[in-house]
């Protein structure tokens, strides 16, 4: 634990995230349990410990969460499809090429996805704004 309030004195806080595909077509409520089942029967394997038996609070957020909590794009992460190799260099750029000082970042643009990434994608649509208004 980094913050002693995050879990109690005997326990911890996990975050255990798993890429899902976005919101199509998915029979979420048979997936769901069939995927916690797969992550909890490695996480065990791994760790040598019944993990399920030691989970006290449980919070699955879907990719039907995410849509709708955040109106994210059918509950996408990263936008449009960033499984395949030629992804990277096919993001949406930073900027839009139909409306002047029209500008994107996060994880759905260039960079790509992650906090690192959406951090730099700032940057670079920080650095873009300058250049455009010449303001230095």
């Amino acid at each position: 634990k980094i913050k002693s309030d995050d879990a109690p004195d005997y326990g911890e806080n996990w975050f255990v995230m798993v890429n899902a595909p976005s919101v199509k077509n998915q029979d979420w409520e048979k997936l769901i349990p069939q995927a916690r089942g797969r992550i909890i029967e490695k996480l065990s394997k791994q760790l040598s410990t019944n993990v399920e038996e030691l989970i006290e609070v449980e919070n699955i957020l879907t990719p039907q969460a995410i849509f709708q909590n955040t109106s994210s794009y059918r509950g996408a992460l990263y936008g449009s499809s960033s499984n395949n190799r030629m992804a990277a260099f096919l993001r949406q750029p930073n900027f839009s090429n139909k409306t002047k000082g029209l500008y994107f970042c996060g994880g759905s643009v260039h960079p790509g996805g992650g906090i690192p990434l959406c951090l730099l994608s700032a940057k670079i649509v920080t650095e873009k704004v300058k250049s455009d208004f010449k303001i230095h």
